[in-house]
């Protein structure tokens, strides 16, 4: 706010080349703070870190292509659906805030109540402290923080004003992205360093490093702003603990415990008096106190150390069935879960989606979810474990309570007790019952060796199972109720039961509620040619990055920009037999009548251009010809390489840190295979093989030539009892693997997978040859298809097949001039 004589002065402090004077700063930007000075505060500085607007400004939107729905018969009712989204989670997530901010189709518009995300930290090093590694490994430090931060930027505007953000780390890079996550979300709103402890066991003692065993990780909980939602957790009392409450004076309300009455009003002392709550002063000296009741309690708080959550089992039949590294118990997402999230329409987010821990377990606890994951293995994974949940979350837990634990009042039998029983091995074999010739055989050992004071009583325990005494001989003394009694010559028997063990929660089917996969930055263009005009104009607006601006040029209507200039998008959908010539420049040119140094954006398919040049001028105005989708992979190929979302080929690598853009277009890879039904040698164990002599990736940039055979080869997917439907993983068998057997790259001449007879139950099998770029080759196979027969008459259709293909091409070559030939 310039007063007339702040204008002139400021105009001459700047005509003549003066400073201004720090008074100016208020003045021309009001409301800015001065910064601090170098030195006065730490700030988080590294090689490439971008700034938060740049970050915001330069990731380009990857807009999610459907690629199909699932359980459409169980719809939730206002329409949401689901979303599992493979691709390149940094643009994903731009695109998700490109909608948040723009139409809000998706519905995910301050819905996004908690994220947690497991992101992978894998550098083939591992950080050893070895010298010859440790600048590679501080570089690949750098760049493992700015991928994660620049994630993080993308998930803090996505979330919701109220949500809460949980990050998962091990003990590599944890506090560095601690550091990120205090200039990223704030400090202020940092609530909580969760230190998880993993297994039970401390670890090796032949552990060759000479430090204390690794056995947490951290979780760093925090919050958009400091409105936000968060239910305490609670866990079950321990025994011990529980061994405080008893009820002496047989209170209806139950088992209580004696607590202080240190700070009270009259009207709360009058309060516990009307409800007889009141403990009068046992010694001078002494306070009021009250009970409290055990029925009052939700249990211990859970507080930021959690020891009660164990890693599943590798060896368990839920974790065999994924058969997923790196994965996170059920457990632990529902403590998650269940403190940051309230209400069935409140959306978890996960970006680092691994095997769906996060999906299954929201699913479960009634929350909606979105998952990102650019490993095929993942959405497989998660897939399949949408179509195989149940009712209980993690493993049914065993009740491991010993006997003691389960006798309500042991306590007093250790007190008062001249002698206790405790049946414990031959009762559970069924080896030992308590029946009254039992009784009359140890009241004879009893008063033969004094072993009872008079008037005091043998105290027994026994399985609940085990007691073989009738009722009618059987009463109850008053003073522990809950136990049996009974006198046998002479002795008194004060019997106590041991409670049978809780039974595990019969798990119950669940099936899945809607969900729909999406691709994000790797796209099918026959899919994106077949879309309606509605649907084909946003999405190639967002490939080209196109900023939509409706606007007309002399009564020409025109879509947006790119930068500057304005760009036309050609509709293809409606106008699939038409092409554009040069004829068709003219007319654009003398139409919108183009100016010398403009310039304008055409995007169009390649097959609807009738000319090669990307660009034509006319009249010193020139006509840039954007060609989907050859122009998206040129612009891409001139930043960083474009097939970018690589697949692992072995198991260890499924959470490499993959940072490159993920634009790609899907090409099926050259395959050539065979089957067969064989047993090895000297066994007979008959299996089903697939001999694969051929794998090259093809892609828009290269040829398969430009491989070497099986080099690009990823893994290879299977679903012994496919559906015909969607496929259901079953086994992963890994690239370097299969080429590891056959003798390496250099030697290999074919890759057999192979797979049991008895592992082959169903009637068709799918099979998905997965290249390092995510492209897929499907094959269907029956038996039949193993047999020798059938496989030489598919491979004779095939290479007539082929054969046909390329003279049909030659004939479409024009001829110049043939030589000839005999």
């Amino acid at each position: 706010m310039l007063t007339e004589p702040d204008k002139n002065e400021l105009l001459r402090l700047i005509e003549a080349g003066q400073p201004l004077a720090e008074r100016w700063r208020a003045k021309l930007f009001p409301g800015s703070a001065r910064p601090a000075e170098v030195g006065k505060e730490y700030r988080l500085v590294y090689d490439g870190k971008m700034k938060r607007e740049e970050v915001l400004a330069q990731t380009p939107a990857a807009p999610w292509q459907l690629v199909r729905s699932f359980c459409t018969e169980r719809p939730h009712e206002d329409g949401w659906r689901n979303l599992l989204v493979w691709g390149d989670n940094l643009m994903a997530l731009r695109e998700l805030l490109a909608d948040q901010q723009g139409p809000n189709r998706l519905g995910t518009r301050n819905k996004i109540k908690l994220i947690y995300i497991d992101p992978p930290f894998a550098t083939r090093q591992d950080f050893m402290k070895d010298k010859e590694k440790a600048y590679r490994d501080k570089v690949l430090g750098a760049q493992f923080i700015e991928f994660l931060r620049r994630r993080l930027i993308l998930l803090r505007e996505v979330l919701a004003e109220d949500g809460s953000i949980y990050v998962h780390l091990d003990t590599k890079k944890g506090h560095y992205i601690k550091a990120v996550m205090d200039e990223v979300f704030g400090e202020e709103n940092f609530q909580n360093e969760l230190i998880w402890k993993r297994t039970p066991f401390a670890g090796s003692s032949k552990a060759r490093a000479a430090k204390f065993p690794i056995n947490h990780d951290s979780i760093f909980f925090y919050t958009k702003t400091d409105r936000y939602f968060f239910k305490k957790q609670f866990q079950p009392y321990s025994q011990d603990y529980l061994r405080r409450f008893s009820n002496p004076d047989n209170d209806p309300r139950g088992p209580w415990q004696s607590v202080s009455l240190k700070t009270y009003s009259q009207a709360t002392f009058a309060e516990l008096k009307v409800d007889k709550r009141l403990i009068p002063p046992q010694r001078k000296g002494a306070g009021w106190r009250y009970k409290w009741f055990l029925a009052e309690t939700e249990g211990k708080m859970i507080e930021d150390i959690w020891i009660d959550i164990n890693i599943d089992n590798p060896m368990s039949a839920h974790r065999a069935e994924m058969n997923y590294p790196t994965m996170k118990p059920e457990k632990l997402l529902e403590r998650i879960i269940g403190a940051s999230t309230e209400k069935c329409d409140d959306i978890v987010l996960d970006c680092f989606g691994g095997s769906g821990t996060t999906v299954a377990t929201a699913e479960k606890m009634d929350r909606r979810w979105i998952a990102m994951d650019c490993g095929k293995l993942s959405i497989y994974t998660t897939q399949k474990r949408l179509f195989s949940l149940t009712t209980s979350i993690g493993a049914a837990k065993k009740d491991d309570s010993s006997e003691p634990e389960r006798v309500e009042d042991w306590t007093e039998h250790l007190k008062g007790a001249p002698g206790v029983l405790l049946i414990t091995e031959k009762a559970r074999k069924g080896e030992c019952e308590v029946t009254l010739e039992l009784l009359d055989d140890l009241a004879a050992l009893a008063k033969k060796y004094d072993l009872v004071k008079k008037g005091s009583s043998l105290s027994l325990v026994c399985p609940e199972d085990k007691l073989r005494i009738p009722e009618d001989q059987l009463d109850e003394p008053e003073e522990a109720p809950g136990a049996k009694r009974v006198v046998i010559g002479g002795v008194e028997f004060r019997i106590s039961l041991i409670a049978p063990k809780d039974k595990a929660e019969k798990e119950q089917p669940l099936p899945a509620k809607e969900f729909a996969l999406f691709r994000a930055g790797v796209y099918d263009m026959a899919a994106i040619k077949d879309l309606p005009w509605e649907d084909y104009r946003p999405f190639v607006l967002k490939l080209f990055g196109v900023r939509e601006h409706p606007h007309a040029r002399y009564g020409f209507a025109l879509d947006g920009y790119i930068g500057t200039h304005s760009a036309l998008l050609w509709n293809y959908p409606d106008h699939r037999k038409l092409t554009l010539d040069y004829g068709c420049v003219d007319d654009l040119h003398r139409t919108v009548r183009g100016k010398p140094g403009e310039r304008f954006y055409v995007i169009a398919p390649v097959v609807a251009m009738d000319f090669a040049e990307d660009e034509v001028t006319r009249d010193e105005t020139t006509y840039i010809f954007l060609k989907v989708p050859l122009s998206v992979l040129l612009r891409l190929i001139e930043r960083k390489e474009p097939a970018a979302l690589k697949q692992p080929a072995k198991e260890e690598d499924v959470n490499e840190v993959i940072d490159a853009v993920g634009f790609d277009f899907i090409s099926q890879p050259l395959v050539d295979w065979t089957g067969k039904k064989a047993s090895r040698k000297g066994e007979l164990l008959t299996e089903y093989v697939i001999g694969i002599s051929e794998f090259r990736a093809r892609t828009l940039a290269t040829e398969p030539e430009d491989f070497r055979n099986f080099e690009t080869f990823s893994m290879a997917m299977v679903d012994t009892e496919y559906n015909g439907d969607f496929f259901r993983l079953s086994q992963v068998f890994w690239g370097e693997d299969l080429i590891a057997k056959a003798g390496g790259l250099d030697h290999v001449k074919q890759l057999e997978i192979r797979i049991p007879d008895a592992e082959f139950p169903g009637k068709r099998m799918m099979v998905i040859l997965c290249d390092r770029y995510g492209n897929e080759k499907s094959l269907v196979l029956e038996k039949a298809n193993f047999d020798g027969k059938a496989q030489r008459v598919a491979l004779a259709r095939r290479a007539a097949a082929a054969i046909k293909a390329a003279r049909q091409t030659i004939a479409k070559k024009p001829i110049k001039k043939r030589r000839k030939s005999k």
